[in-house]
C-alpha cells in the first residue's frame, strides 16, 4: 500500500514537473510589458483575467496565429491582476477577453472581441492591418 502510493505520488509530481518544463520552454508567453505600445509597431492588447476561460480562450487562440503575424503586430496582454492592467483596461474599456487594436503610433484603432474561430481571427486581423498600412 505504502509503495503504491509512492509510486504514485511520484508519477504525479513527474508529470506537473514535465508540464511546467513544456509550459515554460515550449509556449513562449505573451508580453504584459504595456510599454511597447506606440513604439512603431501595430500592437493587439488583450485583457487577461488569470483562471478565466474566457480569457484563457482568447489567449490560445491568439496563441495560434501570433507566429504567422509577429513580423507586422505585436500581441500584448494586459493583466487584469495587476494595477497597471487593470488601468489599461478600464481606459478602453475592456473586459476579460477582449482586446484593443493598437495603431504603430499607439492611437486605438477599436476594441473586439477575439473570434471563437482562428479563420475568423486571421480574417479580422488581416483587415485591420490592411487598413493601418
Amino acid at each position: 500500500m505504502v509503495k503504491t502510493i509512492a509510486v504514485t505520488s511520484a508519477s504525479i509530481l513527474t508529470l506537473l514537473a514535465l508540464g511546467y518544463l513544456a509550459t515554460k520552454f515550449l509556449v513562449k508567453p505573451i508580453s504584459m510589458d504595456l510599454s511597447l505600445i506606440g513604439q512603431g509597431k501595430p500592437v493587439l492588447v488583450l485583457a487577461y483575467e488569470n483562471y478565466s476561460p474566457t480569457g484563457g480562450e482568447a489567449l490560445d487562440r491568439l496563441r495560434q496565429v501570433r507566429d504567422e503575424y509577429a513580423s507586422r503586430l505585436t500581441f500584448l496582454v494586459a493583466d487584469l491582476g495587476t494595477p497597471q492592467g487593470r488601468a489599461f483596461a478600464n481606459r478602453f474599456g475592456l473586459v476579460d477577453g477582449q482586446a484593443v487594436f493598437m495603431q504603430a503610433d499607439g492611437r486605438p484603432l477599436r476594441v473586439t472581441d477575439i473570434p471563437g474561430d482562428e479563420r475568423e481571427l486571421r480574417n479580422r486581423l488581416d483587415a485591420k492591418l490592411a487598413a493601418i498600412e
